[in-house]
């Protein structure tokens, strides 16, 4: 599986006014997984917007509810919604979780997941977290320690930039965005300030699995 990147972009629940031209622009100047989710539109319009994204994009997409398309464009994955029967496809699969006992029992063979809404979110008036960061960060923090191999946790719901910095010290692996893109007048312009803040956790946390090397090393 090709490295993930530490945020994920989820698309608008519509088709919005060229938004293919805005997507390449996305690509264009970095965004590495972009999650196309689009329960307001048909098959056969998702259909359509894939048609106008040059197919060098189409292995940095995973498709949401709509498994059949996977027959007609090679995508980087499949992402399920909660409840929804884990399928075969070509690429990653992930799962929308919301209760932390999901998160606890998570056993699926996914590559990754989502969890929240940890803040309230942007883009969905009223959908506010259950689970108390502490009480989430606890989770987080027994599954890295117990070393058992599970799928990467993505932070999900109401994620602004101030923000990252608290979850990855929470335990989280990668953030997605949503509202906090689509919400501003120039989605490009917004992303590209998060691809700094990416930037710099990767480094540190580069720096710091360096360190722990080098301390397990002269423990030898």
């Amino acid at each position: 599986m090709k490295k993930l990147p530490l945020a994920i972009l989820i698309s608008g629940a519509s088709i919005r006014d060229g938004e293919a031209s805005l997507l390449v622009d996305l690509f264009e100047i970095g965004l590495q997984r972009l999650h196309l989710r689009k329960p307001d539109c048909q098959p056969s319009q998702v259909a359509g917007l894939l048609n106008k994204i040059p197919q060098a994009y189409h292995n940095r997409i995973v498709i949401h509810r709509f498994p059949e398309l996977l027959k007609d464009f090679t995508l980087a994955g499949y992402h399920h919604y909660a409840g929804e029967s884990l399928i075969d496809c070509q690429g990653t699969r992930s799962r929308s979780l919301h209760r932390l006992d999901e998160l606890k029992d998570l056993k699926e063979p996914i590559d990754y997941c989502f969890f929240g809404p940890v803040y309230e979110s942007i883009s969905k008036k009223g959908y506010v977290p259950k689970v108390s960061l502490p009480e989430l960060g606890s989770i987080l923090y027994n599954q890295k320690k117990a070393k058992a191999k599970k799928p990467m946790i993505f932070a999900l719901g109401g994620v602004r930039r101030r923000k990252i910095p608290e979850l990855f010290n929470l335990g989280f692996d990668g953030v997605t965005l949503l509202g906090s893109i689509w919400g501003k007048k120039d989605p490009v312009a917004a992303f590209e300030r998060y691809q700094f803040i990416e930037r710099s956790v990767w480094a540190k946390k580069e720096k710091e699995k360096g360190l722990i090397q080098r301390l397990l090393k002269d423990d030898e």
